[in-house]
């Protein structure tokens, strides 16, 4: 990293499931720790020299099995700057074993028929990101930056984020997936959908081996959840959540330094002597169901049938990492591939011929060096794969043979080297062509696709990406730290109790209701309804309720406000206090429009499933709506766009449209029909009969900015506070979702809060003390 691009200051907090230290304890019992050889432990080991680093994770045993958890706790951090985080052993194997790897593993990679689990487990996967949260906090300061690894704790960035905001802090965090995001249709199946992506999302910044990754996982923001998205971003919470692509890289250094030593050169030559005259094909891979070995298996054994002549001349080294071998799924893959291997040697072996070298077992890293580097192919029939660093880790024993990579497309490093030989795995005939292609290939063909392999590879190492996520991390950081944001909610309130006479102005769908797909379901809680009436009895406070709803609607749910004045159809009806409805008056009266934009959006409500439209048949008067809050999200906002641009080039301009992705909706309504000029009838009318011009707070609080900045009233400027899940607004105040609501309309009133979430679960939508909400 250059000077540029380090961390300042700043510590780097990286937390994964396990911890990047092997334990031991000698016969004194004294803690013995040696560094693992996993690929993130490789990644970020570049890191470690370069900026003030702490590493956070399970040490990989239960906290029962320890004797003196203190003492093991500080020399971890003091000798390793480690942090392990301690599990009881049932929520460990229920959070490990039975979700991450039963569920979020197998969906992950696409496998049908997966178990889903009773409740209890989610529980314990979220019992146990939560004792993560808790940890971190035991060593994260204000400003440190924590980076948040895999499938295991895909909740935890949301404990983050809301455990520091209670502390009065903002913490950055990032997040990387390194197993494969399938695509919607297939993460949708899973029970707790919602909860693993609203957890991802409190990230700043989500990390994703290839682009196919990240866009599965946007397209399912938006499926899932109905977000706003990008190519590259998510727009959650009043946030803009960043979404990039970071190959992984191999530990090349470690390779490089290795492949001339003495031990390895001998074995070269040990392996060179057993497979004269032979063409060598290898196979690395973990024993899983994922890697697809019976795939390639099957796929020798058919070049065997097809071209006897090879018999002899070609031989499979496959080792099978052991892998998870008290699954009993494991086992029988085991069994499965075991008796391939068998059948192939026993049918197309002899004296002297085994077609297929087969070792369970993992083997030492000087002997893996070797097997590379006199291989001719290296054969990877991935199912789904993460990334597969298998593939690079043979471009880069190769410089001398030039062997051929044949590559599942379904790996993640197929994005990566477009100059291996691509197959799919299914496609058995297809992969025995290209074993046979490969066998044939000429050696300046080979030497090509080398060429270009290995410049990839060697420049694309693992500290590459390591450095690479930290660097746009920071970046990330600094445009989050320099953002100029609304101001929160609460900050209002001091506005408001300095004021002598106050007017607040309340759109209702989004802001004293939540959106619902059919907006009559709507439903305004006895707390709200609570928190208005002290507001409307304050005599120096003046309530305005407007609302895109018929007159019905708002008389029914909000006459009991004696003082408020209502307006419907977006203030087209006025109602004042003690009077009737009045028409706003806008000079032309010409409705010629309405018939002919009817008829434009019933055509789109008729082509667009689950779409609604109100009008005259509804009991609106003088407006119309669109909704496509009920149709596919996709195909909504397309037909959204369509309709909007046919409006906007419509010959008829006596009529205003609005089109709103919060609300989901494209709204019609007469011309001169604005917020502004409504709230300009309202003022003039409270002059006249409050004598209230000397407002000193006035404040319009919608689910997005009005269309125009408003006037000021008098000397007063008029505040705009929006209450909005999408990207944050330029407006004086925010509030980032509906929720958050009643709470201040709570403080504004001077009520007490309500009790707390039930357990404080976040995620629970339950509140204590709330009685059934009244339906709009």
């Amino acid at each position: 990293m250059s000077s540029d691009d380090n961390l300042g200051s700043r510590r780097l907090i990286v937390v994964s499931n396990r911890l990047p230290v092997s334990i031991t304890f000698s016969e004194t019992g004294e803690p013995e720790f040696q560094m693992s050889s996993g690929g993130l432990v490789a990644a970020l080991a570049g890191l470690r020299g370069q900026v003030d680093m702490i590493w956070l994770g399970s040490p990989g045993m239960p906290k029962e099995g320890v004797k003196d958890i203190e003492k093991l706790t500080n020399k971890l951090k003091t000798d390793c700057k480690c942090a392990p985080v301690w599990l009881d052993q049932q929520i460990a194997h229920e959070h490990y074993n039975l979700f991450s790897n039963e569920v979020l593993w197998p969906l992950f990679h696409y496998k049908e028929n997966i178990e889903f689990k009773e409740q209890r487990i989610f529980e314990s996967y979220t019992i146990a990101n939560r004792v993560f949260c808790e940890t971190v906090f035991d060593v994260w300061q204000p400003g440190d930056l924590v980076w948040v690894h895999d499938y295991h704790l895909m909740l935890l960035p949301k404990m983050l984020k809301a455990e520091a905001a209670k502390r009065g802090q903002e913490m950055l965090v990032a997040f990387f997936l390194h197993v494969p995001f399938p695509s919607s249709e297939v993460y949708r199946v899973l029970p707790e959908r919602e909860k693993i992506l609203d957890g991802v999302l409190h990230s700043d910044l989500i990390g994703f081996h290839t682009y196919d990754y990240a866009r599965h996982f946007v397209h399912s923001c938006t499926r899932v959840l109905g977000l706003e998205t990008t190519a590259n971003q998510v727009i959650f919470n009043g946030n803009i959540v960043t979404v990039g692509v970071y190959p992984v890289g191999m530990d090349f250094r470690k390779f490089a330094e290795n492949i001339n030593s003495p031990q390895v050169k001998a074995k070269i030559e040990e392996l060179k002597q057993r497979f004269k005259g032979q063409k060598v094909i290898i196979g690395v891979d973990r024993l899983d169901y994922i890697k697809g070995i019976p795939q390639k298996l099957q796929a020798l054994e058919r070049v065997f049938k097809t071209n006897p002549s090879l018999i002899g001349q070609v031989s499979l080294i496959q080792i099978a990492v052991p892998s998870r071998e008290v699954v009993d799924e494991y086992q029988k893959l085991r069994r499965e591939v075991e008796t391939l291997v068998g059948h192939i040697n026993t049918h197309y072996g002899d004296i002297g011929i085994t077609p297929v070298h087969y070792l369970y077992k993992s083997v030492p890293f000087q002997d893996l060096l070797a097997m590379y580097s006199v291989a001719d192919i290296c054969l990877i029939t991935s199912l789904r794969d993460g990334m597969n660093l298998v593939a690079q880790e043979f471009v880069a024993c190769q410089e001398i043979n030039k062997g051929v990579l044949i590559l599942s497309e379904f790996a993640g490093s197929a994005r990566c080297l477009a100059h291996a030989v691509r197959i799919n795995p299914w496609n058995i005939s297809q992969v025995a062509e290209a074993i046979e292609s490969a066998i044939d290939m000429p050696f300046q063909e080979r030497a090509d696709k080398h060429k270009q392999l290995f410049n990839y590879v060697s420049t694309h190492a693992a500290d590459h990406w390591g450095s690479l996520f930290v660097r746009d991390f920071v970046r990330v950081a600094e445009i989050s730290t320099d953002r100029n944001e609304p101001e929160p909610s609460t900050s209002l309130l001091t506005h408001y109790n300095e004021a002598k006479k106050k007017l607040l102005i309340f759109a209702v769908d989004g802001v004293l209701s939540s959106f619902k797909i059919v907006p009559s379901t709507s439903e305004i809680t006895p707390d709200i309804m609570e928190s208005l009436a002290a507001l409307d009895q304050d005599p120096d406070t003046d309530l305005v309720i407007i609302s895109g709803r018929k007159k019905d609607d708002l008389q029914r749910f909000f006459g009991s406000l004696k003082g408020a004045i209502l307006a419907a159809e977006h203030g087209y009806f006025i109602k004042y206090p003690g009077r009737d409805w009045d028409e706003l008056h806008l000079g032309h009266g010409d409705k010629s429009w309405y018939d002919e934009i009817l008829q434009v959006l019933v055509y789109y409500r008729d082509r667009t499933p689950g779409s609604s439209l109100e009008g005259r048949a509804e009991g609106k008067e003088s407006t119309l709506m669109w909704n496509f809050r009920g149709a596919d999200s996709e195909f909504g906002v397309m037909q959204a766009q369509e309709l909007h641009l046919h409006l906007a080039n419509h010959n008829n301009h006596n009529f205003i449209m609005d089109l709103s992705n919060v609300r989901k909706s494209i709204e019609c309504r007469p011309k001169g029909l604005t917020v502004d000029r409504v709230l300009s009838d309202i003022v003039r009318e409270l002059g006249e009969r409050k004598q209230r011009t000397d407002f000193g707070f006035i404040c319009y609080f919608g689910n997005e900015p009005p269309e125009n900045e408003f006037q000021p009233i008098g000397n007063t400027e008029v505040y705009t506070c929006a209450v909005t899940s999408g990207n944050k607004p330029t407006t004086k105040f925010c509030v980032a979702s509906q929720g958050e609501v009643p709470l201040l309309l709570r403080m504004l009133a001077g009520l007490p809060p309500l009790p707390d979430v039930v357990d404080g679960d976040e995620s629970s939508e339950k509140v204590v003390g709330v009685a059934p909400v009244i339906p709009v």
